[in-house]
């Protein structure tokens, strides 16, 4: 029996660490371009639930349209944000970040008042309600649903940062602005593209929290909370290093939760940090700006 349940919470910790990856690349993505913590970032996350709730959810969309549809319109919100908001308070981080804590009381205010406070439930589109066993572990279909939809999108993502020439872009300006400039890569070209990935894919990250949990307007506190954890840990603007704080948070929040309790499991996650930026202040792979 002991062996069940860790083998399930590991599946769990599979599931939690994908989408907090997910939505930890897309800020991550933005602060290496823009050298900008982007707060709101939780509320671009919520902003996808919301879209696949009204699309799928209240229209009857079929999925994938609804999916790309909110990844579309929640990507060009992240270009507003950066052409209107964010462009003028490039590298500077304090003016960047009260600008950013402004722009979550805005959003979960216009939500709020849009679409009421009260959860909401997406359905997990063509999955019938149970669980699969695997070695004596049940998990739900719902959530191996969300693990493999984030899988698929964290592949896309590294193709498109490795193998196109707007990824090259972006890691260009990423590594070095003022050379990439000189190359004639335009900077703003560059942080647009980088906040319309990251609000994409943090967005695809609220449909799949979505599908498994519940949407309301304030859902996007506690994943920014992990989700900053997770790229302080990897090392500020790191991808490589966001992806390994996020296997680090989510099998700890996971079996935290399972064996203890989730406020534990928080406090857990915190400790993790603190012992960690100990040993390695800049986190596992990060470098001076």
């Amino acid at each position: 029996m002991e062996q069940n349940v860790v083998l399930q919470t590991i599946l769990n910790g599979f599931m939690l660490s994908f989408v907090l990856i997910l939505f930890a690349l897309g800020l991550s993505l933005v602060f290496g371009i823009m050298h900008i913590i982007n707060f709101a970032h939780g509320e671009i996350y919520m902003l996808g639930g919301f879209g696949i709730w009204w699309f799928y959810a209240e229209h009857n969309v079929n999925f994938i349209l609804s999916l790309v549809l909110t990844m579309a319109l929640v990507a060009g919100v992240g270009v507003v944000l950066e052409k209107f908001f964010y462009r003028r308070f490039r590298g500077q981080l304090l003016s960047g970040m009260i600008l950013s804590v402004g722009l979550i009381f805005v959003i979960q205010a216009s939500v709020a008042t849009g679409w009421g406070f009260l959860d909401k439930a997406i359905p997990t589109p063509g999955i019938e309600e149970g669980v699969v066993t695997f070695l004596g572990a049940t998990i739900s279909r719902e959530r191996l649903f969300v693990i493999l939809m984030a899988v698929i999108a964290m592949v896309g993502l590294y193709l498109l940062l490795m193998r196109t020439k707007y990824g090259r872009m972006m890691r260009a300006s990423a590594q070095d602005a003022d050379a990439a400039a000189l190359q004639g890569i335009s900077i703003n070209a560059a942080g647009s593209m980088a906040m319309s990935v990251g609000c994409g894919i943090a967005a695809m990250a609220g449909v799949l929290a979505g599908s498994v949990f519940l949407v309301n307007p304030y859902m996007g506190g506690t994943p920014l909370l992990k989700a900053l954890v997770t790229i302080i840990l990897g090392g500020m603007g790191s991808l490589p290093g966001t992806i390994l704080g996020g296997f680090i948070v989510g099998f700890t929040d996971s079996f935290g939760s399972t064996y203890l309790s989730s406020t534990l499991a928080n406090m857990i996650i915190f400790l993790v940090l603190i012992a960690i930026l100990v040993v390695r202040p800049l986190g596992f792979f990060g470098r001076e700006h």
